[in-house]
């Protein structure tokens, strides 16, 4: 059974249904969850209005026992200065003129002619733009006595503030359909919003302060989901699909571990799976097996027990060549595969003297030349005519050299180990180059996940080899899916601290994290701090080409070196330290910031559980 297509995941179930919220409407009790609901407007907004006012709500309903989510409308408004208004305001103006300074009225046609100054000046200023508000409070609880007491509660507070709420006891199933956190603005339901006396008309700078700055949402109109804002429940989404939009698309999680990032990642691939994406993720502790068999995937194991591994100085098929790229990709294919064995050798032997790195090279071209494969004759790198050529075979170059070569002696110490010592074992069984266009997941295996500190570096050391050894056949198949039709393929490393610790294969991520973009793909970059880019002047530039960032909880010394290299505002800076064990996270999108959390369906939640992480959502 497919995830994708048998489970009703929780947004679209909100997007579907006709009616988000099964209600009784004698006794106002949500039939799915069994919660008293209720939704009431603000009609009446207090003098003085503050960026944020309305988190004075929180703790009143909250000590009540019920919940409160925050819904915030802007639409713009069709108001226009005519002379009805330009009447209006005449007649103000006398009757003010008429009345003493002591007149309990005056003040209120005060403040009415200056409104209606404020809308003339906003038609003829191309600065200001009018802009009609609702502000609404949906607040639930399981217990009658406990929404009565949250509803008295916030009418204590708005009569204090002078402010009015309205019950809408006519009109609660509207509200609750409109104010749905996947409401559709353009749905052909009643005008509910409409109505005029609704809503407060104001211009564009005046509404700004109804808006909690530092939380606002970019929702987008379809694309991944993201998550929900803490703000008010509201579904996030951001596209980043768009195959018009030149913009690199590339993702970069951060957080401390146990903090929701793995959970959050394996949302994400399912959101972009049912876009169309394919992803293809590099598992270091095999937690990603059973979410790619329940989505139909590929899963393969390339730890050390299993053995399995993919030949390096393999020499990938030529593609079609349907543009410029294609062709720079066929022409590269030697090269790509010759770079590809150097790397293996560099990564097994650690901190190779330039000499040592000579002799590699010059092993694996006299691997070439005795299968019969010329650097300058294309027509030969697929078709070798002597033995394949292997990386078994290139040590055995290496161990004869090193009878006399004192370079390839010490390079021989340096990698025996894997192939005739106590690793012999890892490189066991060569997985074919090959490629499932139907999978929507691929998930490599490249790590055990080591427990014993004494094994734990060998264990990492042993990953980011067999991931690099896969790089060129998932950039192989990018290039096929770009053939193929596919709109967008995603690359996944999480773990980013441990996978990433050689700094030859940092750099060659770090390049691939750039040049994906024009093979229709995105890069996804998860790690426990910003250090794995931000130490070094290649992920610098890493960083710049990351449209999506994601902030878990991190501590202090994280979100220091995040500010240092990033124009992050010191509000977001502050959230994130304060979200510790919350599995809240904050995301960033073109300087656009917001607060969410991710919120799944229970048949999901079971595949997403990762070791030491606390419940989400």
């Amino acid at each position: 059974m497919s995830l994708l297509k048998h489970t009703k995941r929780l947004v679209k179930q909100w997007k579907k249904q006709p009616r988000q919220l099964v209600v009784n409407m004698v006794d106002g009790k949500d039939g799915k969850t069994g919660h008293y609901v209720r939704v009431f407007m603000v009609q009446e907004y207090p003098p003085e209005i503050i960026a944020g006012y309305l988190d004075q709500l929180d703790g009143i309903v909250t000590h009540a026992g019920a919940t409160l989510r925050k819904t915030i409308r802007y639409a713009q408004s069709d108001i226009k200065f005519n002379t009805r208004m330009k009447y209006k305001l005449n007649r103000l103006t006398a009757s003010i003129n008429d009345q003493s300074e002591t007149d309990p009225a005056r003040n209120a046609e005060i403040a009415a002619k200056e409104t209606i100054l404020a809308l003339r000046d906003s038609t003829l200023s191309s600065d200001h733009k009018l802009v009609e508000v609702q502000t609404f409070l949906t607040i639930s609880a399981p217990k009658l006595h406990q929404i009565e007491a949250a509803e008295a509660g916030m009418k204590l507070w708005f009569d204090n503030m002078s402010g009015k709420l309205n019950e809408l006891k006519r009109e609660q199933q509207e509200a609750m359909r409109q104010t749905t956190p996947a409401f559709d603005p353009y749905s052909d339901h009643s005008e509910f919003f409409n109505k005029t006396h609704y809503g407060r008309v104001t211009t564009d700078s005046v509404a700004a302060r109804t808006y909690p700055m530092t939380r606002g949402s970019f929702s987008d109109s379809e694309g991944l989901y993201l998550g929900r804002r803490t703000e008010d429940g509201g579904f996030c989404f951001v596209n980043l699909c768009d195959p018009d939009d030149p913009r690199a698309q590339n993702v970069t999680v951060f957080g401390k571990t146990g903090e929701g990032k793995s959970y959050f990642l394996k949302a994400l691939v399912v959101s972009l799976l049912e876009e169309g994406v394919h992803v293809f993720v590099f598992d270091l502790d095999g937690e990603w097996r059973e979410l790619c068999s329940y989505v139909g995937g590929v899963y393969i194991d390339h730890t050390t027990e299993e053995g399995r591994y993919f030949e390096p100085l393999t020499i990938m098929p030529a593609i079609t060549e349907i543009d410029e790229e294609c062709a720079q990709y066929n022409r590269a294919r030697y090269k790509m595969a010759e770079k590809s064995g150097v790397r293996t050798f560099s990564l097994l032997g650690e901190n190779l003297t330039r000499p040592e790195i000579f002799e590699v090279g010059e092993a694996i071209r006299r691997v070439y030349r005795a299968a019969g494969i010329e650097k300058k004759q294309p027509e030969t790198w697929n078709a070798p005519t002597g033995p394949k050529p292997t990386i078994h075979a290139v040590f055995h170059e290496i161990e004869e050299a090193a009878h006399s070569n004192a370079d390839a002696k010490s390079l021989y110490d340096k990698i025996k180990i894997y192939f005739i010592g106590i690793y012999d074992d890892i490189f066991q069984i060569e997985e074919a180059s090959s490629f499932d266009h139907k999978a929507p997941l691929v998930v490599y295996r490249v790590g055990s996940g080591e427990e014993d500190e004494s094994k734990k570096d060998e264990s990492a050391k042993q990953a980011q080899i067999k991931m690099s050894m896969a790089f060129e056949q998932v950039n192989a198949n990018i290039h096929l899916l770009k053939i193929a039709g596919a709109d967008f393929s995603a690359v996944l490393v999480d773990e980013g601290q441990r996978q990433l610790q050689n700094p030859e294969l940092r750099s060659y991520v770090f390049t691939w994290y750039t040049a994906i973009r024009k093979q229709n793909g995105m890069m996804i970059l998860a790690g426990n701090s910003p250090a794995i880019m931000l130490d070094t002047a290649a992920g610098v530039g890493m960083w710049e080409n990351t449209s999506v960032r994601v902030y878990f909880y991190m501590e202090q010394s994280a979100v220091r070196l995040l500010s240092s290299h990033a124009d992050l505002p010191s509000e977001i800076q502050e959230l994130i330290t304060q979200n510790e064990g919350t599995q809240r996270y904050i995301l960033e999108n073109h300087k656009r910031y917001d607060e969410l959390i991710m919120h799944v369906p229970p048949e999901e939640h079971v595949l997403y559980k990762t070791r030491g992480l606390k419940t989400a959502g």
